[in-house]
């Protein structure tokens, strides 16, 4: 029980200081409708039919985004003097690791939902029920997404081009992630129904679940105090 009201806390923390950088959230919702606006503006109307198109432009922003969710984090805590204060604490690390990975988790979800309403006014392809389905799957992907992105951010944390480093590493990795993605993205919106029956589905979830153990198992060990 103790363990599970630490647990709370942590992510309590981490979005009450997401709140606190409100210009951050604000630039990430603003790339986002700006990627909507040119996909709007630069494909003919018949494009934007286009399940595939959409499937892409939709992951593409979402993998940009998760990448300066979690920069802006941990540079975030610097900033505000308590990254020493909260890895040199007696709280067990991998519990810091899972609320990152919960919160960030949620707060993507919340632009991806932003993003589908914004699919539902410029194409008839996606509803509010077959958006709804969407963010399912887009929850399991998050947590591979993120928690993948974490352990690398820690790897490159030191470099003095981490900035350039960080993506440039982590985007063959999460290659996999963004492709299964897209398939089950496109498959849930033809067969009206979220398929995460198929190959593409149990994909998802495994890269899920061996970040998540990658992550109990090595953050405290990537964390430079």
């Amino acid at each position: 029980m103790e363990k599970f009201i630490m647990m709370i806390n942590l992510i309590k923390n981490e979005f009450f200081f997401e709140r606190k950088s409100s210009n951050n959230l604000f630039y990430m919702t603003f790339f986002s409708f700006s990627c909507l606006a040119i996909m709007f503006f630069a494909l003919p109307p018949s494009k934007l039919h286009d399940v595939t198109i959409l499937s892409a432009f939709f992951w593409i922003i979402v993998s940009l985004v998760s990448i300066k969710l979690i920069e802006n984090s941990f540079i975030r805590e610097k900033e505000y003097g308590i990254y020493d204060l909260i890895y040199s604490s007696p709280v067990e690390k991998f519990m810091i690791f899972l609320a990152k990975v919960i919160a960030f988790s949620f707060i993507l979800l919340g632009i991806e939902t932003f993003l589908l309403l914004g699919y539902i006014l410029i194409s008839e392809t996606i509803t509010m029920v077959l958006a709804f389905k969407i963010l399912v799957l887009c929850l399991l992907s998050n947590v591979g997404l993120l928690s993948l992105g974490i352990l690398v951010y820690l790897i490159t944390s030191l470099s003095n081009i981490r900035s350039f480093l960080f993506p440039l590493i982590l985007f063959p990795l999460i290659v996999p992630i963004l492709i299964h993605s897209s398939n089950v993205f496109i498959l849930t919106i033809l067969d009206g129904k979220i398929s995460l029956s198929n190959e593409s589905g149990f994909l998802l979830l495994t890269f899920a679940l061996v970040s998540i153990i990658f992550g109990i198992n090595f953050f405290d060990k990537l964390v430079k105090y």
